[in-house]
């Protein structure tokens, strides 16, 4: 039985939807993303997306985002072992045929109990080197009330004004792990102009004229309309240490509570300096899963 890696389809994504949630159950137990959300990748800028196809079925989906320079982030997905080491590979290929610099690097996402990924990338070389947490927290009980310091006003992103945000959200995250400076116009691709942008699930603190604080939230990839998910959280440095950023996650907490959420995620770099993950465990919320980060320099 022969294998093949091509370019993915977007006729397709029903089925590498369906591909990408075997794998998600598998791994974790959970829905993971929703048709739209899939469908929405083949919009984005700098992604290679592959698939691996076998006698007429995808056994397996991989990604490649070019993070510009000789960086790569890669996402594979599948549960054959030989398989996750073919879409390695072609990862590692694509990754060399597209670099810009000597000796690019690559970083793979290994999600929860995934059964086959980590194997194989151990055996090409990848070595792990962080680990990220998603993490939770139900709603039933009632959530605490926001303490604001005083000065500080709380307000939706109004139209217009989305370049203040990415200049506040890239000064808040430039002294975080493998930061990258992002261009305005494609991280508003990720943003205020993906498919599911609500303005009014965006919040901004605001010290005078300066955005001091900000949440940037959604409802989850996966489409459940009572999943609430936090997409960006950041306080400025200047602004940190006040109390802001537990107010932000308590007064997202509530808000997707008057919307009807039963519960709400996040994802967290596992060694944040910041004290993110003391943070919003402080806040009531518990780690769901881990995610390990594996990289691989090639020659």
């Amino acid at each position: 039985m022969s294998l093949e890696v091509r370019d993915a389809r977007l006729e397709e994504v029903p089925a590498i939807r369906a591909l990408i949630e075997e794998h998600a159950q598998a791994a974790f137990g959970e829905t993971e993303l929703s048709e739209e959300e899939v469908r929405s990748w083949f919009g984005l800028p700098r992604l290679w997306i592959q698939v691996a196809e076998r006698d007429g079925v995808l056994v397996g989906y991989v990604d490649v985002r070019n993070e510009g320079g000789s960086r790569f982030n890669v996402d594979a997905r599948t549960l054959h072992a030989e398989v996750a080491s073919v879409l390695a590979e072609a990862a590692a290929e694509h990754a060399r045929s597209k670099a810009e610099a000597e000796s690019p690097v690559l970083h793979g996402f290994v999600q929860g109990d995934d059964p086959v990924l980590r194997e194989a990338f151990e055996a090409a070389g990848w070595q792990p080197i962080r680990h990220s947490f998603q993490m939770g927290i139900d709603l039933a009980d009632e959530v605490p009330e926001p303490s604001w310091p005083e000065g500080f006003t709380l307000r939706n992103l109004h139209v217009g004004e989305e370049e203040r945000l990415h200049e506040a959200n890239m000064d808040a995250f430039a002294d975080h792990w493998d930061f990258r400076w992002q261009p305005f116009e494609e991280w508003r691709r990720y943003t205020v102009d993906h498919h599911g942008f609500d303005p009014t699930l965006y919040w901004l603190v605001e010290d005078g004229d300066e955005i001091a604080g900000f949440s940037v939230n959604s409802w989850h990839f996966s489409g459940d309309p009572h999943y609430g998910w936090i997409g960006i959280l950041g306080v400025r440095p200047q602004w940190r240490k006040r109390g802001l950023g537990t107010a932000l996650l308590q007064h997202s907490f509530r808000d997707f509570r008057s919307r009807g959420a039963t519960r709400v995620g996040l994802g967290v770099d596992g060694k944040n300096t910041t004290g993110a993950v003391r943070l919003y465990e402080r806040a009531g919320m518990r780690v769901v899963r881990r995610n390990d980060i594996y990289e691989k320099k090639l020659p």
